[in-house]
């Protein structure tokens, strides 16, 4: 397990809420240098808890689609897992994919502009691998929450209000969504180099996209394994739809200290996906318990799963800014 002080606490806090925030001002805010501020990050950054900094994209202002894939893999040997799991990493529209222990051996998403291009890439996907696969189930995905600032026993923050409306993208601003979506700490010089602008004129685009809402904010991704948490996945069918008990089902997951990941789904074999963080199965089932206790009336936990690995982290995958 990784050991965390009060310093790295505070700093991994501040890059949690905003991934981009210079070295200096962390240094001022938790009264530490700004070598002793790098070399903290780098360290967390080689221990592996620290994955990802990322840019948190409204995917939907791009226009694009997504879709949850669940397989249930067959016939299978650890040579051809990697050759599945390395076959969805290359893809130009896969972004998230994580083994499980369940029913569902194997999750991805895909984010795509069109229906059409998706049913390709499936099709495609399909009878490459088909042999290894058994039953699976696609859903087209409204809504994703991810709130990894829990791991360090912190509130969510508020999710700030999506604005309404199309922003207007050129090839630029593309270049610099996808070098931000590849890592949130690149620079602007480090930018300006690669699109052929200064770094005056990248911080201004940067502060549009901002302004109309595409780009959400700057955040970190952290590993649960390195922090001792094992990571559950629940399947929810809602039973009774009810406008106030869905409110009250929003707000208790955004407010309790065990969920970090909410999926919601346009209909299907089930309506939610919650990703929760335990210690180990007691808590689940205490979890479980107190969730059933509240919310029996109205949802149906239908499946519960591990998530053993997660293969890709949370970002856009590179096609969609082609």
């Amino acid at each position: 397990m990784i050991k965390l002080d009060s310093h790295d606490k505070k700093i991994l806090e501040i890059l949690l809420k905003n991934a981009r925030e210079s070295l200096n001002k962390i240094g001022k805010k938790v009264r530490l240098s700004r070598e002793n501020v790098d070399y903290r990050i780098k360290k967390m950054i080689k221990e592996g808890l620290i994955n990802r900094f990322n840019t948190i994209i409204d995917e939907k202002k791009l226009g694009l689609l997504r879709y949850g894939v669940f397989l249930e893999l067959i016939n299978l040997n650890d040579y051809n897992e990697k050759k599945i799991l390395e076959y969805l990493k290359e893809s130009k529209y896969v972004s998230w994919v994580s083994t499980n222990a369940g029913k569902w051996s194997l999750v991805f998403d895909v984010l795509i502009r069109k229906k059409e291009e998706f049913d390709i890439l499936m099709n495609n996907f399909l009878s490459k691998f088909h042999k290894f696969i058994g039953d699976y189930t696609i859903l087209s995905v409204d809504q994703v929450d991810y709130y990894p600032e829990k791991m360090l026993g912190l509130k969510s923050r508020k999710q700030n209000d999506k604005k309404s409306g199309a922003v207007k993208t050129d090839g630029i601003d593309m270049k610099i969504l996808s070098m931000l979506n590849d890592n949130a700490w690149n620079s602007f010089v480090e930018i300006a180099e690669r699109v052929g602008l200064t770094a005056n004129a990248v911080n201004k685009r940067i502060e549009n996209l901002k302004h109309g809402g595409l780009i959400v904010g700057y955040t970190i991704s952290l590993d649960w394994k390195k922090l001792w948490f094992e990571l559950y996945g629940l399947q929810l069918k809602i039973i009774k739809f009810d406008e106030e008990n869905l409110t009250k089902l929003i707000s208790y997951l955004n407010e309790n200290h065990n969920v970090i990941i909410y999926y919601k789904y346009f209909g299907g074999a089930w309506d939610c996906d919650i990703g929760i963080i335990v210690r180990n199965s007691e808590e689940l089932r205490g979890f479980i318990n107190s969730f059933r206790e509240i919310f029996s009336d109205f949802i149906k936990i239908s499946d519960v799963s591990i998530i053993l690995s997660e293969e890709t982290g949370y970002k856009l995958p590179k096609g969609v800014f082609e």
